[in-house]
């Protein structure tokens, strides 16, 4: 049978930058970021209005909080990286699927991986990955995008224990600038067009995090340069019944000065607090779920005219968020299995000028699930499975500030879509798997999408490995400022906009060889981005820039290549390796190459363990190649290169005693002088050290 249970200013941007598709603009803060930057207007909300995000998931938190929830599908124990692997998989199908299932290449970072690494944020591991790019807007805690396989920064849906945390304050993107790596035990990547399974956002793929569990009681706390400090209390137990972990972090740095000139550097705080647990109620029925929230205050430098490159200021956001949510799981019979789920975020973000708020964005979202999996034979030989699924949503965004002479920018929207689902799995022989995928989304402001996946993944004869092919569908549903605008005499928003479609094929094969000692994976990928929302479109009528779908496509092909060594039994050597061709139609009827999008990146990736294990290295080398981005200097906008860069970051730890371990951690060993985004300037290199503590 198929596995049927779940393991668990103001800041002003520049002109041309005012209702333009920030996703390739490079402006600060979050307002100037978003597909449709902003103008703010002086005064606005006031500091005593930051806890109407939290009322949006007061109810779900306190319910969690009270039964102790954890994530059903993420309930895996901490055993080898090899099982947290073969068991973490729930991206690629609505229930749990092995890797050597899946018609497809996910991609994985295991707790070891992160324990080894022992990075200070995730994004200094998700560069690893060469399937994407990370575009940081300067020192931590700037925006942090993550484009996959030459896609746009808000074609990739996040989830985090399960629960969906894109935010409809900044366009339904995600901003991985907050996402400390000490709060997060396992991370899934699964590239491609996945909106059959995950609606929409999931046009370029899935990521999936995985918070950590506990079992007694752990202290992390370390510092560096710059002011760095960093102190991670974790907490949690474990019964027959149940289980909760407790975790609350903090982390504070003195920061970068990102600014040519010669200012002062640009600090940066965030607070994350996290609990996770699960209790069966009786032995068919699981209650589980996940509170999740983070306050974060970033400093940071305003973009003044003529040149639009940071300039020293006071400038500061404050940001919030609050993600909830639980899943019901009843199974009654070793075939088939039910799953409610309730969840619900709320987001806050404050733009400060001196002192003064300039204006306020709030994200809300509910979400609701119902799922039905039924393992079966029949038809066809072998095992089946068939999963329906309903889904409901509804999304606010509500902005706050003065109206000024740029225009009101106050506003409150709302969005409501239905989705139903329906995904088939099958497997005929020993050695393949089939799989198909069917979703319907109706929406209330705009038109209704029908989104689809297939794929097959089988053995080659003659043991010359697994070979797969996938084709998929994903839409992106339109922004609220994308529709609506943000200040109406300075950004036109269109309420006509469509969602944007994309197509993606790809076709994979992987091989180990030496007694499993070294494995192979190479796959060629190609997709089609369809009505594209351009927002850089000038309207002669008002004179103003609006928003409007694409009459042609955007395109997007590449390989990949991953070759994983273990010459013994304490090395691993991990290289990758992506080619990528991305672009985007021009006003000449031709195509441009993507912003931001590196044609060749990689990484060389080592760990090895010493003396029994007590003492482990790890060293990564991280390549990112030419890409190009926009001066804001002229107008209209003028193309830049931006220069290749190599990476180097290295981390150590030693187990001192049962309960002390010890570790260090270089990041940028080389000093390398770069910049993801035109005119930041990023940090140098920078050391960390710190302890365990396990009593």
């Amino acid at each position: 049978m198929l596995p049927l249970a779940s393991p668990e200013t103001g800041p002003v941007c520049h002109p041309q930058a005012r209702g333009g598709r920030a996703r390739d603009v490079r402006a600060r803060p979050v307002s100037c970021l978003l597909r449709t930057p902003q103008r703010v207007g002086a005064g606005g909300a006031g500091r005593e209005q930051r806890t109407m995000a939290y009322r949006l998931p007061a109810t779900l938190l306190v319910a969690a909080t009270t039964i102790f929830v954890q994530p059903a599908f993420a309930d895996v124990s901490d055993a080898t990286a090899k099982q947290e692997i073969d068991t973490l998989l729930v991206l690629g199908s609505r229930t749990p699927v092995a890797p050597s299932e899946l018609p497809g290449a996910a991609q994985f970072l295991t707790g070891q991986d992160l324990r080894d690494a022992e990075s200070p944020f995730l994004t200094d591991l998700l560069r690893t990955l060469p399937t994407t790019a990370i575009s940081r807007s300067g020192g931590p805690g700037s925006l942090t995008q993550m484009r996959i396989r030459g896609s746009e920064s808000d074609h990739v849906q996040v989830r985090i224990d399960g629960f969906k945390v894109n935010d409809p304050a900044i366009g339904s993107a995600y901003d991985f600038a907050h996402v400390r790596g000490p709060t997060v035990e396992a991370v899934e990547l699964l590239p491609g067009p996945s909106g059959a399974l995950w609606g929409s956002d999931a046009v370029a793929g899935a990521l999936h995090l995985r918070t950590p569990r506990l079992d007694g009681l752990e202290l992390r706390a370390g510092a560096g340069n710059r002011r760095t400090r960093e102190v991670t209390l974790g907490a949690g137990t474990t019964g027959d019944r149940g289980h909760v972990t407790a975790i609350a972090d903090h982390y504070d740095t003195r920061g970068e000065n990102v600014s040519a000139d010669d200012g002062e550097p640009d600090g940066y705080t965030v607070t994350t607090l996290n609990l996770t647990g699960g209790v069966d109620l009786t032995p068919e029925l699981r209650l589980s779920g996940t509170v999740r929230g983070f306050d974060a205050t970033v400093e940071f430098d305003p973009t003044p005219a003529p040149d639009f490159v940071p300039a020293d200021g006071d400038r500061e956001s404050e940001i919030r968020r609050v993600v909830s949510g639980m899943h019901l799981d009843w199974t009654p019979s070793d075939d088939w299995q039910h799953r409610l789920t309730l969840e619900a975020l709320g987001s806050r973000h404050e733009d400060f000028a001196d002192g003064a708020v300039t204006d306020a964005r709030l994200g809300r979202r509910y979400r609701g699930s119902f799922q039905s999996a039924y393992a079966y034979e029949g038809f066809l030989p072998g095992s089946q499975q068939l999963v329906v699924a309903l889904e409901t949503e509804r999304e606010r965004f509500i902005q706050r500030g003065t109206a000024s002479a740029f225009g009101d920018p106050n506003q409150r929207q709302s969005l409501r879509h239905h989705s139903g689902l329906l995904e088939w799995r099958a497997h005929p022989h020993q050695s393949m798997h089939v799989t198909a995928a069917l979703r319907q989304d109706w929406n209330s402001d705009f038109s209704n999408a029908t989104t689809w996946r297939t794929g097959l993944r089988s053995a080659l004869p003659a043991a010359l490995g697994d070979a797969w092919i996938s084709y998929a569908t994903a839409v992106k549903n339109p922004a609220f400022t994308e529709r609506f605008g943000f200040t109406p005499d300075t950004f036109l928003g269109n309420p006509g906009l469509e969602p944007e479609r994309s197509r993606g094929l790809e076709i994979g094969w992987a091989r180990e060889f030496a007694d499993e000692r070294a494995e192979l994976e190479l796959l060629w990928h190609r997709a089609r981005l369809q009505k594209e929302i351009d927002g850089f479109v000038f309207d002669s009528d008002t004179g103003l820039f609006t928003a409007r779908n694409r009459d042609r496509n955007s395109r997007r092909e590449g390989i990949e290549a991953r070759l994983t060594l273990r010459p013994d039994d304490v090395t691993t050597i991990t290289a990758r390796y992506a080619w990528l061709d991305a672009s985007e139609p021009d006003a000449a009827g031709g195509q441009v190459r993507e912003l931001r999008r590196p044609r060749h990146s990689g990484a060389v990736s080592l760990t090895r363990a010493f003396a029994d294990d007590r003492l482990r290295l790890r060293t990564d080398v991280v390549l990112s190649g030419k890409r190009d981005d926009l001066s804001f200097a002229t107008f209209p906008a003028t193309r830049v290169a931006l220069d290749d860069y190599i990476l180097i970051n290295a981390a150590a730890s030693w187990q001192a005693s049962p309960q002390v371990e010890l570790f260090l951690r270089a990041d940028n060993l080389a000093d390398e002088d770069y910049q993801d985004v035109f005119g930041f300037n990023t940090p140098g290199r920078q050391f960390h050290v710190g302890f365990r503590l396990r009593p």
